[in-house]
C-alpha cells in the first residue's frame, strides 16, 4: 500500500477514535446547554386550606375507602431538573386538581357534590435521579377553565415554582384573571397523553420534566 494511503488511513482512524471517545465521555453539568426554567402560572383559589390525611402520590384512592376515583386514570411522571440539567433529588412536588365532577376538595365553603373516592391533593418526593410519579385522573373542564393540573414545587437549592399543566391542545384560556399570557409560554406547560393499557385498562400516561431556576 502506498505510504500516503497508509498515513491517510491512520489519520482517519485517529479521527474516528477521537469522535468515539468524545461521544462516550459524559458531559459535565457546566458543559450542557442551559435549560429554560418552567414558566410559572396562577395558583388559583383552590390550593387546599386543609390538607387531607392521605397525601400520597396516588390520588385515585383514599385511605380507608374501598372505591376508586371517577374519571380516566392518568399516570404522570417525569423529572425535576436544574437549569444546568442536573437532577434535583428530594424536590417536593405537590399536585392538586378538581375531581371528575369539577369540584376541588379541602377548600373553604360549600363546593357542592364531591367524588368521595378522589384524594384531590397529593405529594411526590423526587428520588436521587430527580424522578417523580403520580397516579391521578385526566383533568376535566369546569366553568370556563380548560382542563389543568396545579403544581407547587420546592427544593433546597432551587427557587420555588407554582404552575399549571394542560393537556396538549387544550390550554386556551376561556376566562379572565387566570393563566399565563403568551402562546409560546403556555405551550411549554402542555403534556401529551398516550394510552397506557399495559398498566391499566383505559388508562393514559404522560411525562413532563420540570426545570427549576437556581436560588
Amino acid at each position: 500500500m502506498p505510504a500516503n494511503n497508509i498515513h491517510g488511513r491512520r489519520r482517519t482512524l485517529a479521527l474516528l477514535g477521537a469522535i468515539a471517545a468524545a461521544a462516550a465521555t459524559p458531559l459535565r453539568a457546566d458543559d450542557r446547554a442551559p435549560l429554560t426554567a418552567t414558566p410559572g402560572d396562577a395558583e388559583g383559589p383552590f390550593y387546599p386550606r386543609r390538607l387531607p390525611g392521605d397525601v400520597d402520590a396516588d390520588l385515585t384512592r383514599v385511605a380507608g375507602r374501598a372505591g376508586t376515583a371517577k374519571g380516566t386514570v392518568l399516570y404522570l411522571s417525569g423529572r425535576v431538573l436544574a437549569v444546568d440539567g442536573r437532577p434535583l433529588p428530594q424536590a417536593r412536588v405537590e399536585l392538586w386538581q378538581c375531581d371528575a365532577l369539577g369540584r376541588y376538595h379541602h377548600v373553604d365553603g360549600d363546593p357542592g357534590e364531591l367524588d368521595p373516592d378522589f384524594q384531590g391533593y397529593g405529594v411526590a418526593i423526587a428520588d436521587g435521579a430527580g424522578r417523580y410519579a403520580f397516579k391521578t385522573i385526566r383533568p376535566v373542564r369546569y366553568g370556563g377553565r380548560p382542563p389543568h393540573l396545579h403544581f407547587k414545587l420546592s427544593q433546597a437549592s432551587a427557587r420555588p415554582l407554582t404552575t399549571q399543566l394542560y393537556p396538549r391542545g387544550e390550554s386556551a384560556e376561556r376566562s379572565t384573571g387566570f393563566g399565563l399570557s403568551g402562546r409560546d409560554a403556555r405551550s411549554r406547560l402542555e403534556f401529551v397523553m398516550t394510552p397506557a393499557a399495559d398498566r391499566e385498562a383505559g388508562a393514559l400516561a404522560a411525562t413532563y420534566d420540570f426545570v427549576l431556576a437556581q436560588r
